[in-house]
């Protein structure tokens, strides 16, 4: 099966008086169509940039300063500002992770799909756009009456429901949901997980799923990433990471998630996460990974298959 989004070898830099910050370095994956893609890691890892950088929507002072991504053939680097403007949305969109901070306050819901819709030529008259706007908010478990509503009058996991029925109004191949639970509470993530779920059967779309809860992952994703200082450090379905995670971070990660068989401490990961414009030598876990050995504080590891459908940045795994 061919893939509907290839990233290769994907750099994303930002200036800083001390130095380039290495914010994405190297990332290569693909995205299946239909399959759901986790990418997971502490804060700062490099996830949501790498995002920004599949939509080409990273500002100053960072930029995109090497590698390729191509969606279903499409390379996107080759688009100009229009081209990129246009796939955008109707070929790939993006929920993002503050609803509030992405409708605009000022208009009504309806308003904002009128928006989506003109920008990409499509002119709706009143009574289209009233029917449209009404189909897409049942889709995502809304009643109709909603679009007359202002963002602030919606509960959050309203306004990120609202949010996922305007990434799918142009009924996109890829759809990224950048963290879309993490301001909710347990019961409102479920919902917005179940409706982002539905969606993706009724649209048969493929989703990269961004966060760092790794339950959420293990009940939602298909194949987990792993982040760590701006490196895709491991690559395998879920089953493999929850079960046979191969690189020490994603061992670390695992660990340190809490059980109902085994009681006790808590364990964490020790020493923090490193600054990405002063990275250490060799390995950047070698300073927290109890299995580092001299070889790790003087050689970077190279991503490599180490299984089957598995790959991890690690000389031991």
């Amino acid at each position: 099966m061919n893939a509907i989004l290839k990233v290769e070898g994907l750099k994303v830099e930002f200036e800083h008086p001390l130095g380039a910050v290495k914010a994405v370095d190297d990332v290569s994956f693909a995205l299946l169509p239909g399959e759901r893609l986790g990418l997971a890691g502490e804060s700062g890892s490099g996830k949501s940039t790498m995002a920004l950088s599949i939509l080409r929507m990273i500002k100053p002072p960072g930029r995109i300063t090497g590698g390729r991504v191509s969606l279903d053939g499409i390379e996107l680097s080759a688009l100009d500002h229009e081209g990129i403007r246009r796939l955008r949305l109707a070929g790939i969109a993006m929920v993002p992770q503050g609803s509030m901070n992405s409708l605009n306050p000022f208009i009504r819901i309806k308003a904002q799909f009128a928006d989506a819709f003109r920008d990409h030529g499509l002119k709706l008259t009143s009574a289209e756009l009233e029917t449209r706007v009404a189909e897409l908010l049942r889709t995502v478990g809304l009643p109709p009456h909603v679009a007359n509503l202002y963002p602030h009058e919606l509960s959050g996991g309203m306004k990120q429901r609202a949010c996922i029925a305007i990434a799918i109004c142009l009924r996109p191949k890829v759809i990224i949901a950048d963290e879309p639970t993490s301001a909710l509470d347990v019961v409102v993530q479920r919902q917005v997980m179940e409706t982002l779920a539905r969606v993706q059967r009724d649209l048969g779309c493929a989703i990269i799923l961004v966060g760092h809860d790794m339950g959420l992952m293990a009940q939602f994703v298909d194949r987990l990433g792993v982040m760590y200082a701006g490196r895709l450090v491991e690559l395998a379905p879920i089953a493999e990471i929850i079960t046979r995670p191969r690189h020490p971070y994603t061992q670390a990660l695992i660990s340190s998630l809490p059980s109902l068989e085994k009681r006790g401490a808590m364990q964490g990961i020790p020493g923090l996460a490193p600054l990405l414009r002063d990275l250490p030598p060799g390995c950047a876990f070698h300073p927290r990974c109890p299995q580092a050995q001299a070889r790790c504080h003087t050689e970077k590891p190279a991503v490599r298959e180490v299984a089957p459908n598995q790959q991890a940045a690690c000389h031991f795994a």
